[in-house]
């Protein structure tokens, strides 16, 4: 019987057998693992899934990880510190080699990113048979698309083959990081150094081969004979571009000089004073606009490109250009306190004229200031220099020609002083010539690594009136926030009560501090006074007093200073000493010859200190500024509190 059952159950199972063949497909689809999470999708979206997936997928065997991109390029990735839950963990040394590499002319790359940290990207593929390598620094973003150009892009240049590339964290901190695609193009080839963006109205030169600065701007309205190009373009240092200022010196960069002064780290965008052009990282042309982005030269060094960034993006309106700009410093320095240029901006010498609006009625179509006759900016600082009021919000300026009320006007909201002047002045229309106009828009601003610095500004051209026109019309186009970011005022206060009386008693009063140099400045609630700190050490800091936009003017009718100070106990040194530059009559800038020495006590207690200045001969005539070096010597950090700094 046992034996009949097996042979029935052998036929049963047979029978079973050939009725799944026959229903079981020739090409069978792939199988397909569910968790009980899992929502059953169709066939085609598992075939996706499983060629090319949405996302990178992480696999690790002996040490290493391969990852699959969704474009289907794949990678072998070690030098990570671990790889969990889909993303690396790294800090220096991050290398990853295409398995297969990828082919094809191209001139720009593209890399779909996730890094908690800003990296340096060192990417390394074939040019001409032979390996190169360009490294790119890249912002933190959780889902951030890094766009560059090769660095001879603007000579032409193609490469045939992506190899590989290498990442090390800025901070040298671990980092989450993952490079989840990977995709290169030939972008459109740009055969001129120089790119032309035009309306109807004006015609604006973008220098590639200098950064991207604006080296030509013409009013194709413009009346007067044989002006067209209104920008000075005589060298890297001209141009519409920006600029920045930081260390003085640390143990990893040292400046040099410029002009037979030390300088500080100033990475500009055109390119150094030798000659050497910036390098252009990325460019992206529109209709109506350009942007670029730059890795700047620092101006004092040969041939030295700055661990920075500076973009910019230029838009054409009917009747005005406008520029966004930002500027990113990667060097992870300690940089002090400094006026930056926002922007550097030059002219032909033929717009001899500057002018701008000094009241406190902005808006109002108030009296227009000017100087016709200004000299060198960097021999005639305080001539050449222009605090703009409290409550002052007309903060445009202009270049023009007093011959034909014909010229051109930056606006620029939220900067504090104007620094103008003219070089070599000879009136010529020549956009080579030597000769050439300049203005800033100043405000003083810290720069802190990894921290985007941001502003945009208008700038239009015609007559005074239709420049001024034109600003009023668009004043409120940009907020220029960033500005105020690690920012001491500089601007000044037009009533003479508040300058003479010299009470640092709020944060309003406290912008009466002008030109901080190596110092941060701040209202000390807990006081109710400036505190000042020194920046670093030994560093000479200093701060000002400007009287020359006040009613004061004979020095004979205020001789005495007064000074309230607290200097903290636990301040690095025991005492101090201080220098106070009398600037008066004929002496417009600080003097060695012409200044006064104090001790100061440093107990953590107020005191007054009160000095005679009738005593002094050079103490005579109108009064322009004093400089308070208030401290000889300091160590970083070193404060000193004010609460009053008063003529009578």
């Amino acid at each position: 019987m046992r034996k009949f059952i097996n042979i029935i159950a052998f036929i049963l199972a047979a029978f079973l057998l050939i009725q799944l063949i026959a229903c079981t497909p020739s090409d069978p689809e792939p199988a397909t693992d569910y968790t009980a999470n899992d929502t059953q999708q169709s066939d085609t979206t598992d075939a996706k899934t499983e060629e090319e997936p949405d996302h990178a997928l992480i696999t690790e065997a002996d040490g290493k990880a391969n990852v699959k991109l969704p474009s289907g390029v794949s990678y072998t990735a070690a030098g990570y510190e671990s790889a969990g839950g889909g993303i690396f963990r790294i800090k220096t040394g991050f290398e990853a080699v295409l398995d297969e590499s990828i082919k094809g002319d191209f001139n720009r790359l593209l890399f779909h990113y996730t890094a908690s940290e800003d990296f340096k990207l060192y990417v390394t593929y074939i040019q001409d048979s032979k390996e190169k390598t360009d490294m790119y620094c890249v912002e933190a973003a959780p889902d951030g698309v890094f766009s560059c150009l090769i660095s001879s892009y603007l000579n032409g240049g193609y490469a045939a083959e992506l190899k590989s590339f290498k990442v090390d964290i800025c901070t040298g901190e671990e980092a989450d990081f993952l490079i989840d695609d990977i995709k290169v193009e030939d972008y459109q080839l740009i055969n001129q150094s120089t790119y032309y963006l035009e309306n109807d109205r004006f015609k604006v030169g973008i220098k590639l081969g200098w950064g991207g600065g604006i080296n030509y701007i013409e009013d194709k309205t413009c009346k007067v004979k044989n002006l067209s190009n209104l920008i000075n373009s005589h060298d890297t240092g001209r141009l519409v571009q920006q600029s920045y200022y930081g260390t003085a010196g640390n143990d990893e960069y040292q400046p040099g000089t410029s002009f037979d002064t030390k300088w500080t780290y100033n990475p500009v965008q055109g390119g150094d004073q030798f000659g050497n052009a910036s390098r252009l990282v990325d460019l992206k042309i529109t209709d109506n606009s350009v942007y670029i982005k730059a890795q700047p030269q620092d101006w004092s060094l040969n041939g030295q490109l700055t661990p920075s960034y500076m973009e910019n993006t230029y838009t054409l309106f009917d009747d005005y250009i406008k520029v966004d700009n930002r500027f990113t410093d990667f060097s992870g320095w300690e940089h002090p306190y400094h006026g930056q240029e926002l922007p550097a901006f030059y002219t032909v010498s033929y717009l001899s004229r500057f002018m701008w609006y000094d009241g406190t009625e902005p808006w109002t179509d108030g009296t227009l200031s000017y100087k016709d006759d200004l000299k060198f900016w960097g021999t005639y600082d305080s001539e050449c220099t222009f605090p703009l009021k409290v409550g002052n919000t007309e903060t445009w300026c202009a270049w023009v020609s007093p011959q034909s009320d014909f010229g051109i006007g930056l606006y620029v909201p939220n900067v504090d002083v104007f620094k103008a002047g003219r070089y070599n002045y000879n009136n010529s229309k020549k956009a080579s010539d030597d000769a050439t106009n300049y203005v800033a828009p100043v405000n003083t601003i810290k720069l802190i690594s990894y921290q985007p610095i941001e502003y945009s500004y208008l700038i239009t051209t015609g007559s005074v009136d239709e420049i001024r026109t034109v600003f009023k019309t668009n004043k409120d186009f940009e907020e220029n926030a960033s500005l105020h970011c690690n920012y001491i005022s500089g601007r000044v206060f037009g009533s003479t009560d508040v300058l003479l009386k010299g009470e640092l008693n709020s944060a309003d009063n406290i912008q009466m501090i002008s030109s901080p140099y190596n110092t941060s400045v701040e209202f000390s609630l807990e006081t109710g006074t400036a505190k000042i700190t020194a920046a670093s050490d030994n560093c000479d800091p200093h701060i000002s007093f400007d009287y020359s936009a006040g009613d004061v003017s004979d020095a004979a009718e205020y001789g005495t200073l007064t000074i309230e100070y607290m200097i903290p106990a636990d301040n690095a040194a025991s005492s101090y000493a201080c220098d106070l530059f009398l600037c008066a009559g004929d002496t417009l800038n600080p003097d060695g010859n012409k200044r006064i020495r104090q001790t100061l006590i440093c107990d953590g207690e107020f005191h007054t200190l009160q000095i005679d200045l009738s005593k002094y001969s050079y103490w005579s005539g109108e009064i322009h500024q004093i400089r308070f070096d208030y401290f000889d010597f300091c160590y970083a950090g070193d404060v000193m509190y004010l609460k009053t700094f008063s003529l009578s």
